[in-house]
């Protein structure tokens, strides 16, 4: 008899991408490609393609905690991967259901701003309670060059000021942090937990196909983590 054991239920809290690329679709995709079933609730509807974003709706965060309230009834959270929210009321809805659900892995990627076509994707109020609120709520941080220096004020033009934007972000209260340097001319992300602090380098690849490739990321560790795998390897 063939015992077949359940995937590991997965929640992306983000917005959705009529193209596909990026936000809840990228998230699901990414879930589905580790063996993992996926949830979502939607913070916006964006009006975008590859080329940007064109327009965001905001979800309202009565929605968006009813979206929440009924995901929790109903299924198991292993992880979940939190990714645009919006406005500070979303951020808050976020905070309160993480405090509520008591689960046991938060990826949250703090989106800022569309790479491409530059949109902002948060307002102020809601960077500033990322930043005071959510971090602490995470296992682990994955922000980008442009989100690393909004979150802690540096300004960052090598892998030093990387680790000391990663250090800072720690003592804010993340638990962990992965400052990433796609955009850097060599691709290297730093990597630090409060004790280890890595850098983990890679050929950098020439593509102009880099829509979502953030949303991507933070939903593969987030699968990695429910999967059992330590924080450094997932």
């Amino acid at each position: 008899m063939t015992n077949h054991k359940a995937p590991p239920i997965l929640l992306t809290i983000a917005g959705f991408d009529p193209s596909g690329g990026a936000g809840i679709a990228a998230d699901l995709k990414t879930f589905a490609a580790h063996n993992c079933y996926g949830l979502a609730a939607v913070t916006a509807l964006t009006i975008q393609n590859s080329q940007g974003v064109k327009a965001t709706h905001i979800t309202p965060a009565a929605t968006l905690r009813a979206q929440l309230d009924v995901l929790l009834e109903d299924s198991a959270i292993a992880a979940v991967k939190i990714g645009m929210l919006g406005n500070r009321g979303n951020a808050a809805v976020v905070a309160e259901f993480l405090d509520r659900a008591k689960i046991a892995h938060v990826v949250l990627d703090p989106v800022a701003r569309a790479q491409s076509g530059g949109a902002e994707l948060i307002d102020a109020a809601g960077l500033k309670y990322i930043s005071e609120e959510l971090l602490k709520r995470a296992t682990i941080v994955t922000p980008n060059i442009a989100e690393a220096e909004a979150l802690t004020g540096l300004e960052i033009k090598d892998v030093a000021a990387m680790k000391v934007a990663a250090q800072k972000l720690v003592e804010r209260g993340a638990r962990a942090v992965l400052v990433k340097g796609g955009h850097m001319e060599k691709a290297i992300d730093v990597f630090f937990d409060g004790a280890a602090l890595e850098t983990l380098g890679g050929e950098k690849v020439k593509s102009e196909n880099t829509h979502g490739s953030g949303c991507t990321l933070a939903s593969a560790i987030a699968a990695g983590l429910a999967e059992g795998k330590p924080l450094l390897e997932a």
